[in-house]
């Protein structure tokens, strides 16, 4: 994992300056830890240059899950005393482990609503003349509390969607005349499958802009589409973690994700797994950590003009979320793209059982087309995906729906 180089000389920056610049701010930022931070202070050294920073250690999600599980309730990577930290979130959990408690104090949660309003918002488009609608609850999942925040800090409208069924939102939306959506991706097909049902055209209700987060739906072609479709709207992507902070968007070139280096340290392991280091959030941080992400990058300048690095069709999926059938390596997202080319499909899940020593995968669909067959799609997934994938139409309200998360794989005893 060497550096990665970025086509910066577009924004008047050359890689060596933004090396430069990112060097700087990790070394201002060790030195608190480094003196005060139990969990860091037993895992670092000091860092002088790049060959002292690639021989730390890569940190994982179960070393700070084991953290906080010994050192209740929030562990030991705490680098200033507690009375300092201003805001309490934490991971979904959708993944089946124990959620992470992640805290910050007003200048990590001021990192973060500054790179939303300097970052994803303008990568966007959004400005201060906008009215966000944010189509979630206000729990302790971080969600979009931050992209609140940025909006807040932008000077834009916030409108909460929270404590609000589906259909409530979908006509608030269209009442206070919001220009912008946040939500996740299925959520967002979720609200215009709802307005279908009631009769209401988001497709003319000013909605100029969606962002999304959460899944790799917004990166991924046909799911994109559709969501554009519904709502009339270009829809851009957002990545980040709870527990990491936001780190990056798409834009205009609508091909990927930019990282946002300015922000953070990114390297690539040999298997694709995005490794990431925060450089504003000094009183909870990560270092080199494992973000589960699999990614593929591009060095090739953007026609946006952005300076930063870019992920090839956004996140390709979690390395923990492969499957194989029949010796073929595959992702839901990849699925997702086949799927979702399919209108009359309104939501699916990947059935994964192990029989006879092999996993067999069953795509389960809902749809409201009555006498669905499933054939085309079935053949339209072999010929992309070079392996036979059985689908199975289930009863519309079968699959589970969130707001978070889609759980895109449910593994059952074969």
């Amino acid at each position: 994992m060497g550096p990665l180089r970025s086509a910066t000389a577009q924004s008047g920056i050359s890689f060596e300056e933004l090396r430069r610049q990112q060097l700087q701010k990790l070394r201002a930022g060790l030195t608190d830890v480094l003196a005060t931070n139990a969990f860091w202070r037993a895992r670092l050294h000091d860092v002088q240059g790049w060959d002292d920073f690639e021989r730390l250690p890569l940190t994982t999600k179960s070393e700070l899950l084991q953290d906080q599980v010994s050192r209740a309730p929030f562990g030991s990577n705490l680098t200033y005393p507690i009375e300092r930290y201003v805001r309490l979130h934490q991971t979904s959990g959708s993944s089946g482990d124990q959620p992470l408690r992640w805290l910050d104090t007003a200048e990590s949660w001021e990192w973060w609503v500054r790179i939303w309003a300097d970052h994803v918002y303008r990568a966007a488009g959004v400005t201060a003349a906008d009215r966000i609608f944010f189509a979630f609850s206000f729990g302790p999942f971080i969600g979009f509390w931050s992209a609140f925040g940025g909006a807040h800090r932008l000077g834009a409208l916030c409108i909460s969607g929270g404590a609000m069924t589906s259909e409530q939102r979908v006509r608030n939306m269209l009442d206070v005349g919001a220009s912008v959506l946040l939500s996740t991706p299925t959520y967002a097909l979720r609200l215009a499958g709802v307005a279908d049902e009631i009769g209401l055209n988001l497709s003319a209700a000013g909605i100029r802009t969606t962002i999304h987060a959460g899944e790799p739906g917004a990166s991924i072609p046909a799911t994109r589409d559709a969501i554009e479709s519904a709502y009339s709207a270009a829809s851009f992507d957002h990545t980040g973690m709870t527990e990491l902070g936001p780190t990056g968007h798409s834009c205009s070139a609508r091909d990927g994700v930019h990282l946002i280096e300015s922000e953070f340290i990114f390297e690539v392991a040999s298997d694709g797994e995005l490794i990431a280091t925060n450089l504003g959030r000094w009183g909870m941080p990560l270092i080199r950590y494992r973000t589960g992400d699999r990614v593929v990058v591009s060095r090739e300048p953007c026609s946006c003009g952005s300076p930063f690095l870019k992920l090839v069709g956004g996140i390709r999926g979690r390395v923990d979320d492969m499957f194989t059938v029949r010796g073929v390596n595959l992702y839901p997202s990849q699925v997702e793209d086949i799927v979702r080319r399919h209108p009359a499909v309104a939501d699916f899940v990947i059935e994964r059982r192990r029989e006879r020593q092999m996993d067999e995968v069953t795509v389960l669909i809902e749809t409201s087309l009555d006498g669905f067959a499933t054939d085309r799609l079935e053949a339209d997934l072999r010929q992309a995906l070079g392996v036979r994938l059985e689908c199975r139409v289930v009863p519309v309200g079968t699959l589970p729906h969130s707001e978070l998360k889609a759980r895109r794989i449910v593994r059952v005893d074969g």
